[in-house]
């Protein structure tokens, strides 16, 4: 049995990599028996790299954009703050607004995400590890609550590479933390969910979309704020609970349930090294060209 017995098996297993503390390579954990039903998760334990024989296929990954791909530049907290969102859901919560509300406050993320394109610039790492996927013949695909124009905007001033693609904004429907635009590039790929890593920087939004479609979850902690609950609080050697802030939003910084990812990584440089040494990276088949652009 153990990581060889089934792939839903092997699903529910936690990694978190850290590059906190003396080592420079930092520490991979594993957190057994996750599951879904459970707000939990079980104490984290030490765990090496799986054997090649038992690891997964990997086929396609999916990035978040804005704190993710590129350099945060966006103060949600403020954001907010002037529409006046009281849920954990901004751009769901203004949908069910009087049409006069919902403009003003469509008017005010529309004027804040245009000031912060002058400042978008790529995150450090990102075009080496988008380099890195493309020799390997992995589709890289885009997920953003941001609006498409914003999109057209990173890929015209701030990425060099080929596209992302596909690549689906706020336009299409529901928003993340719906899988519903993860499994559609799924869908793209002919690749199932289970053999795609999402990777972004927001538990809320990224980790439990991921999560939600059955994808290997990567959650980007440059702070360091995160860390991973279980049934005595938090992992041996973390201290206790504190606020953070996630997309806008104070949340407490320990990582429960939908939100606790499969990997939590420091830099986009951590990426590479972390899925060469747990899984198979394998070019799917039959991709639709423009999903490899």
């Amino acid at each position: 049995p153990g990581l060889a017995m089934s792939l839903s098996a092997l699903q529910r297993l936690t990694c978190h990599l850290s590059s906190r503390g003396r080592h420079a390579t930092g520490r991979v954990t594993t957190a057994a028996a996750r599951t879904r039903s459970s707000a939990m998760v079980a104490k984290a334990q030490t765990a090496e790299a799986p054997a090649p024989a038992e690891r997964r296929v990997l086929r396609g990954v999916i990035f978040d954009m804005d704190g993710t791909l590129t350099v945060p530049n966006h103060d949600f907290a403020v954001m907010y703050r002037r529409v006046g969102c009281k849920t954990r859901d901004i751009l769901t919560e203004i949908e069910s607004w009087p049409e006069d509300e919902r403009k003003r406050a469509n008017d005010i993320i529309h004027e804040m995400e245009t000031e912060a394109l002058a400042t978008m610039k790529a995150m450090p790492g990102a075009e080496k590890l988008g380099a890195f996927l493309d020799g390997r013949g992995l589709p890289r695909g885009l997920v953003t609550r941001n609006v498409q124009a914003s999109v057209a905007h990173f890929h015209a001033n701030a990425w060099t590479l080929p596209p992302f693609s596909p690549a689906l904004a706020r336009e299409f429907k529901p928003y993340k933390p719906a899988p519903d635009a993860l499994l559609h590039i799924c869908k793209r790929w002919n690749v199932p969910p289970s053999q795609v890593v999402m990777i972004g920087d927001s538990a809320k939004d990224d980790v439990v979309s991921g999560n939600r479609a059955g994808c290997v979850t990567v959650l980007l902690d440059t702070e360091g704020k995160w860390k991973i609950g279980s049934d005595d609080g938090v992992e041996d050697g973390e201290s206790g609970e504190d606020a953070t802030e996630d997309n806008g939003l104070r949340v407490t910084n320990v990582l429960t349930g939908e939100m606790v990812p499969h990997f939590i990584v420091n830099s986009l440089d951590e990426v590479a090294p972390t899925l060469q040494a747990h899984f198979d990276l394998s070019a799917p088949e039959n991709v639709p060209e423009p999903a490899r652009a």
